[in-house]
């Protein structure tokens, strides 16, 4: 990604190559290698307290996280360098992974900005109010493994439906369970990463531009830290 152009006088007064580095070869690898993600723009939820930054759990904007997402924007990022911490808690050894991501050039990522991945799948579990008609999922569901209230298992087809958008239970059985009872559901959806740490966010470098011999400045890909959505709602220190 090196490509040595013109000459460098160094301390000693000798003129020595210069190597300059071909910042559109790092996107052009980006493109061609990179996973495909919906990259959402986050920002702080105006429900937050200006003075204790605590959101509104009420909040039927943010559902109570405090950030708010927009703009659904396709690209592709690299991801590497996955790694996991150990943490012991009072249930068990939980294993929380994470990894680095490195965007577009082009791509202005900030901090707390919401990455869907296109190219794998998951499986999430997760607590649900029954309303006897329609119950809404935290993510798109892409296929629905089970749902259960205790020792019952509910059917797809007989009890409920999937929506056509994945996003909620319709209920065929009303009378499943009364109002306001919980039940759980596990179902495959996309992982959904947050990006919390910048690792490398001002980058760039300045090359020698062809044929005018002066130095042009480039903004290089930024790399963040990023975390599994549903773990950082789990530890508030992020």
């Amino acid at each position: 990604m090196f490509n040595q152009q013109g000459n460098t006088e160094n301390h000693s007064g000798f003129m020595v190559p210069r190597a300059d580095f071909r910042a559109s070869h790092f996107d052009t690898l980006i493109r061609q290698k990179g996973f495909r993600v919906i990259w959402q723009q986050g920002m702080f939820c105006a429900c937050a307290n200006p003075d204790s930054g605590q959101p509104d759990y009420n909040c039927g904007s943010c559902k109570g996280k405090g950030y708010v997402y927009f703009g659904d924007t396709p690209t592709r990022v690299l991801v590497a360098s996955i790694s996991g911490r150990k943490e012991q808690d009072t249930i068990g050894l939980d294993d929380i992974g994470g990894a680095y991501l490195t965007s577009l050039s082009t791509d202005n990522v900030g901090f707390r900005d919401r990455f869907v991945f296109q190219d794998f799948t998951m499986k999430y579990s997760e607590i649900v109010k029954f309303s006897g008609g329609v119950d809404a999922l935290r993510y798109p569901a892409l296929d629905i493994i089970a749902v259960r209230r205790l020792d019952t298992e509910y059917r797809r087809g007989i009890d409920f439906e999937l929506s056509k958008d994945g996003k909620s239970l319709e209920w065929k059985n009303s009378t499943a369970m009364y109002d306001n009872q919980t039940y759980s559901v596990l179902y495959d959806t996309r992982p959904v990463y947050i990006a919390i740490n910048p690792i490398h966010e001002m980058r760039g470098t300045y090359t020698l531009h062809k044929g005018r011999g002066e130095e042009l400045f480039v903004v290089l890909p930024k790399q963040f830290q990023i975390r599994r959505e549903d773990f950082i709602e789990s530890d508030r220190s992020y």
